[in-house]
């Protein structure tokens, strides 16, 4: 949850020094929907994640993954999906899913987590889906 915070305050910090003609939009974290992980990884051998979330509305473009690797293991990894909302008053509602691929091309062996990140529950507390994944 810590690291979800700081990512927001980050992109709170950098909205905040950019000029007038950037603040037309901001940088959102939006949850992930559902993961579909592959079965077999390999050391240097790039494995495609099938990520699917939903946009709040049609002003959110996808920007790419946050991905933060744990401070004390490497092979433990925090991911969600990065949108940059377009500030129009206009923004129509969107419920679309949409699917993108998260490439992974791991370089050591080892036993790799994936916390991806769902959302806040009613409590306000982050939830994730976690998948363990062995690398050979």
């Amino acid at each position: 949850m810590k690291k979800i915070i700081l990512l927001i305050a980050v992109f709170f910090a950098l909205n905040s020094c950019t000029t007038s003609s950037e603040t037309d939009r901001n940088f959102v974290v939006l949850p992930i929907e559902s993961v579909e992980m592959p079965t077999n990884y390999t050391i240097g051998n790039i494995s495609k994640i099938k990520i699917n979330y939903k946009r709040p509305t049609e002003c959110h473009i996808f920007n790419g993954f946050y991905i933060a690797d744990d401070e004390i293991d490497s092979l433990k990894k925090t991911i969600a999906v990065q949108s940059v909302k377009l500030n129009n008053s206009n923004c129509q509602a969107d419920d679309s899913l949409f699917e993108v691929f998260l490439d992974f091309k791991p370089t050591v062996a080892g036993t790799y987590t994936f916390k991806f990140w769902l959302g806040l529950n009613g409590n306000g507390s982050d939830e994730y889906e976690t998948y363990v994944v062995e690398v050979l």
